[in-house]
Parts: structure tokens; sequence; C-alpha cells
């Protein structure tokens, strides 16, 4: 990730594409990603019996991240956003703390909300401890691939084989 573009430049130029160019759109993309995701010993694993609206999980202790099948549609552009989001917990986990500070991340979720009014209402499904991380996972889940790939390598580059 180019040190001068940052967080507010990558999550504003994500904000401002459409949801199209900034998502993957292609299995093959997925399957690279999930790769390396495995490179850095994360298992990844599908399920055919998650409880509905849940899409998607990861599991620190397992080092697994989940896909719920029976919720998501066979849409490489759905699954991408799922896994681009649970992949920012991994991140979260290499890291061992948050991705960005508190005031970046309200910084960030006030430009993130001039463009979505709603996009960070599901927080309030969530305990208020998890707060900070689900929503770094949400501002993650609409950058580029590109971008998220180059933030699991930043991140996670001590789990990947050299």
């Amino acid at each position: 990730m180019p040190r001068s573009l940052g967080w507010a430049g990558l999550i504003s130029a994500a904000l401002l594409s459409s949801a199209g160019s900034a998502q993957a759109t292609t299995w093959d993309r997925i399957t690279r990603y999930l790769s390396l995701i495995k490179e850095a010993g994360i298992e990844a694993l599908v399920a055919q019996d998650c409880p509905a609206g849940l899409m998607g999980a990861f599991h620190q202790g397992k080092q697994a991240l989940l896909m719920c099948g029976n919720n998501l549609q066979d849409d490489p552009v759905q699954v991408w956003v799922v896994l681009a989001h649970e992949s920012a917990h991994v991140m979260q986990d290499c890291k061992g703390d948050y991705l960005m500070p508190p005031g970046l991340l309200a910084q960030e979720m006030d430009q993130a909300r001039r463009t979505d009014p709603a996009a960070f209402l599901e927080l309030q499904l969530y305990d208020s401890t998890q707060h900070h991380a689900e929503a770094e996972a949400r501002l993650v889940q609409v950058l580029p691939p590109t971008q998220v790939e180059a933030l699991f390598v930043k991140y996670c580059s001590k789990r990947l084989s050299p």
C-alpha cells in the first residue's frame, strides 16, 4: 500500500468508484486470494449449516475462516465482500491489534457514512467491544481487491513463506 495514499485515500477511492470495479468479479481472483490466506496458515472452510443471516466468520483460536455457503449467493462479488471482510479479522490477528488507531477509524467511518449513511448500521448487532474490529472489516471490504491483498501481505507477512 503506498504510504502517501493511506487509509483515507484508499477508502475514498473505493467508495467513490462503482461497486463492480472495487470488488473481485471472478472466481479465479477469489481462488488466488484464498491460496494466500491458506499460505498464512488459515484454514478456509465452507459450511452449509450456518444460522440465517450469517455470511462468514473468523475463529481466532482455530485459525479458521468460515464462509457460509448456505447463505451466500453463487456470486463472486458477494463472496469477495464476505471474504475481504473476514480476512480483515485475520489481518487484525496477524497484527495482534486493530489496523487503525481510534481517531483515524472515526474519521474513515464519518467519511464512509457521507457516501453510504447505512454503512455501519449493523454494528448495533455486536457488543460494543467488537465495534472497532467490525468497523475496520467493513472499511476493508469496500477496498479494491489489490488493496485488500496488499494489506493482507503487509499485516500477515511473517506468516507467509518468503
